[in-house]
């Protein structure tokens, strides 16, 4: 399940890296994407790939509804439309590595987690070409969720992440409120707080070679509110 928005530059880069994934699992992968009407044209970039690409599908949605709401639809269109066993959430700019995607199933698939988190903050765990203030930002988020939220996870805003069906329909049946970035942190809380299991991949976080990141200071400020928010919520 992979959100769009204005993301038509690395569309095909994308298709490129995970096509060996998709011949090595043998057909068992649908690749969704939610795009929210993206003015680049990313939809169109998408929908002229499904052909030769059949594991290619496409959820376009009206305007910009954010991502959280994304994440939502996409994973009840994946439970109602495809009857998966394991959900895969990762983003298309190249950040999230495809190559790593199968080592991320395999640690559902085994039995050994509920959710398997890509982590830059584990041993073993990186960033790559990313200034001092980006990675300063990103492992202080972290450690002021985890440290306020109790979450037991090293790296708690990263959106790449497998997850075993229950634990999505979990997410279907309480979902989070946040419309922004920080569901990622809400949904980890969602899942903790009703007994999923959760460990930590370590994988290389890269900066985006094309387009434009989406999280400015406005992000920074409702993260920062909404994870105080979110520890004192009735889940």
């Amino acid at each position: 399940m992979v959100p769009t928005y204005n993301e038509k530059e690395n569309i095909r880069e994308f298709k490129r890296r995970l096509e060996p994934v998709l011949q090595s699992m043998g057909g068992r992968v649908t690749v969704l994407f939610v795009d929210d009407n993206s003015p680049d044209g990313t939809g169109a970039e998408i929908r002229g790939l499904m052909e030769s690409t059949p594991a290619f599908r496409i959820l376009e949605r009206e305007g910009k509804k954010g991502l959280g709401t994304a994440y939502i639809e996409g994973f009840r269109k994946a439970i109602e439309g495809q009857d998966p066993e394991i959900v895969v959430q990762m983003d298309a700019d190249l950040q999230h590595p495809p190559e790593i995607l199968e080592s991320l199933v395999e640690r559902v698939a085994s039995g050994g987690a509920d959710v398997a988190i890509a982590s830059r903050h584990v041993k073993g765990g990186s960033f790559k070409g990313l200034n001092w203030r980006r990675r300063t930002i990103s492992r202080g988020a972290s450690w002021f969720s985890r440290t306020v939220l109790g979450l037991g996870v090293k790296d708690t805003t990263t959106g790449f992440k497998a997850l075993k069906r229950s634990a999505v329909e979990c997410l279907l049946a309480h979902p989070p409120r946040s419309a922004g970035f920080i569901f990622q942190v809400e949904s980890l809380y969602i899942m903790k707080k009703n007994g999923f299991k959760m460990v930590e991949v370590p994988f290389t976080f890269e900066e985006r070679a094309k387009g434009a990141s989406k999280m400015g200071g406005g992000e920074m400020w409702e993260f920062l509110v909404g994870v105080l928010s979110i520890r004192f919520r009735r889940y």
